[in-house]
């Protein structure tokens, strides 16, 4: 249901992704679980969106309107929860495949996306010490 790429969707992505990022910000700077809490709000919308996507689709609506249209959903889905939360698509993923009894997928999803980010940090970090940077 993404649709074709326009200025407008851009803009909308991109403005999305700046309160996103900024509510993330907020969270974490001002909360004590503030990215904790974010990640999981993220999580949450992120799986109702998708959840409704779905399930409008498979009831034969392919043009939804107001917040399920494609224009919308990318905006909140790409943008603002692309921004806020960190592991809210994967989460979602793990957790359809779970409730589908599709469990070893599920481990295996989770286990590659967290064995990978905890891969990419650490060799983020051991680059950032080489470089003479941190």
């Amino acid at each position: 249901m993404i649709p074709e790429f326009s200025l407008a969707i851009a803009l909308g992505v991109a403005l999305g992704g700046s309160v996103g990022a900024l509510g993330r910000f907020l969270l974490d700077r001002y909360l004590r679980v503030g990215l904790l809490l974010a990640n999981t709000l993220g999580c949450c919308v992120l799986g109702y969106l998708l959840g409704e996507l779905t399930w409008l689709s498979e009831n034969g609506v392919d043009e939804p309107g107001g917040l399920f249209s494609g224009q919308v959903s990318t905006v909140l889905i790409f943008g603002l929860l692309g921004a806020l939360s960190t592991f809210a698509t994967v989460s979602v993923r793990v957790a359809q495949a779970w409730m589908a009894g599709r469990h070893l997928r599920a481990v295996g999803i989770w286990g590659a996306h967290v064995g990978f980010g905890f891969a990419a940090a650490a060799l983020g970090i051991a680059l950032s010490r080489m470089s003479g940077l941190y």
